[in-house]
């Protein structure tokens, strides 16, 4: 277990500054919640029918390949969140399922939020979520955050307490980053793990690796089913998991990626960030 730090989170409701927008489904309601409201204070957007019926086409489409996909963390944390299948979840009922498994909790963003304040959030066990839903035409891939990216892609691995404790690190570590070269490094880890990782037993095998054995927990493939396909397909070039490698390794937000990253295991996972971290002087 590593010493839990407190990290300052600015004040007024978190400042938090919006990066990129994803395109939203029209209608776009205003939501009633202030962006940096946390939790069970939440309020709900009213949702018109077709926002809806995209959650409910997305969820279909995902539950349809969940099983020969992502991996066995990822499946028993969409059991505990159990979803609404023809509704859009409230934040506050999704915040409240994580505090009660792992401690995390909820803070509703617009969008994509700068380092500095996600790492901050991170190490404080707060993780932002949007609460609009992306344009039908962007319903297998957006390169921005929406709900279902949030809700259906990040949270099931947050109710995992090996995962949420690598998390956790993660943010206290990044929070500690002094400059635009440092907070990359980050970024490209963050991009390689949580967002399009995989798992794999074998990953450090070799030639004695075996393909079949790759399953997803990144945030960014699972909520995304075309990117559920092809990142198992022998079109994506997997490599053996290597912080000094991905650390370094640069990617494209706007298209399929050609390349990922394999861990071992979730301890591999915590373990390799820590002692990264700890190497650079994070931790």
């Amino acid at each position: 277990m590593h010493k839990q730090l407190h990290i300052p989170i600015p004040e007024g409701a978190l400042s938090i500054e919006v990066a990129y927008k994803a395109k939203s489904s029209y209608p776009i309601v205003a939501s009633p919640s202030c962006e940096g409201t946390i939790g069970a204070e939440i309020i709900s957007p009213t949702y018109s029918q077709e926002q809806h019926e995209t959650w409910k086409i997305m969820l279909k489409k995902q539950s349809q390949l969940v099983k020969d996909y992502l991996c066995k963390e990822y499946l028993e944390g969409m059991n505990l969140l159990n979803f609404p299948k023809e509704k859009i979840p409230s934040l506050s009922h999704s915040s409240e399922s994580l505090k009660k498994s792992t401690g995390w909790q909820i803070i509703r963003a617009e969008g994509l939020v700068s380092p500095k304040y996600f790492f901050a959030l991170l190490a404080n066990k707060v993780f932002p979520c949007t609460d609009f839903i992306r344009h039908i035409e962007e319903i297998d891939y957006t390169p921005a955050p929406d709900t279902f990216h949030d809700q259906a892609g990040h949270l099931a691995m947050i109710t995992n307490h090996r995962f949420a404790e690598f998390f956790n690190l993660f943010g206290i570590a990044g929070a500690q980053a002094k400059d635009d070269e440092e907070v990359m490094w980050f970024n490209r880890i963050y991009w390689f793990t949580v967002e399009f990782g995989l798992i794999n037993p074998t990953a450090h095998a070799g030639r004695n690796r075996v393909d079949n054995q790759c399953r997803i927990y990144g945030a960014g493939i699972a909520s995304s089913c075309g990117e559920i396909v092809y990142s198992l397909s022998d079109k994506v070039k997997k490599h053996p998991f290597s912080l000094d490698v991905i650390s370094e390794t640069d990617f494209d937000i706007h298209h399929m990626q050609d390349q990922l990253f394999e861990i071992e295991s979730f301890d591999e996972l915590e373990s390799e960030f820590r002692n990264w971290a700890q190497k650079k002087g994070f931790i």
